[in-house]
């Protein structure tokens, strides 16, 4: 007997595939603003002010150390120059027997109290004197300044492939087992 036998094998493709790729590269943009601010100095050296009251003070008898001295020389001079007037005037009135005057009455003239005098003076006024000195002033003037990079987009793209090849061959095989003719009988 005869057999009958079939072998099958179904084919395979196979598939080589390379997908798409796509890089995108971004540099961002980059803005930078820096502002730097004015300055000003200012100098100014202070006002200097002398105020002299040594005439103010020495019309109203508040004297300084040489002031003083000038005045104590005044008044002793005209002191001497007054004790002597004074002594001359009561020797003429001694030499004049003419008058017939008691040393007593002479003596007594020159112990009566004198009248005051009020004198209505002007005072000097205080000297002011100012010094000013001016502004000195520096100016730096500020300012903004701008660096700016610009951004790119940069894109690496490869297609994709696909490759088809047969993997496995189909084929369909038969062969017969056994005998036509039957031997053992």
């Amino acid at each position: 007997m005869v057999d009958l036998q079939i072998q099958q094998q179904f084919g395979r493709i196979g598939l080589n595939i390379t997908p798409f790729q796509y890089n995108l590269t971004i540099t961002p943009a980059d803005l930078e603003v820096q502002q730097r601010p004015a300055e000003i100095s200012l100098e100014q050296p202070a006002a200097t002010i002398e105020i002299d009251n040594t005439p103010a003070r020495e019309s109203l008898g508040y004297y300084g150390i040489a002031a003083e001295q000038r005045v104590f020389d005044q008044e002793a001079k005209s002191t001497v120059d007054a004790g002597i007037s004074r002594r001359v005037n009561e020797g003429e009135q001694f030499a004049d027997l003419t008058k017939k005057v008691s040393v007593a009455k002479i003596v007594s003239q020159d112990a009566e109290p004198r009248q005051k005098e009020l004198q209505i003076a002007c005072t000097q006024p205080i000297q002011i004197s100012v010094k000013n000195y001016p502004v000195n002033f520096q100016v730096n003037i500020g300012g903004v300044s701008v660096n700016a990079r610009f951004g790119s987009v940069h894109g690496d793209s490869q297609y994709g492939s696909v490759h088809s090849f047969m993997e496995q061959n189909p084929y369909i095989k038969f062969h017969t087992v056994g005998a036509i003719y039957d031997v053992q009988k």
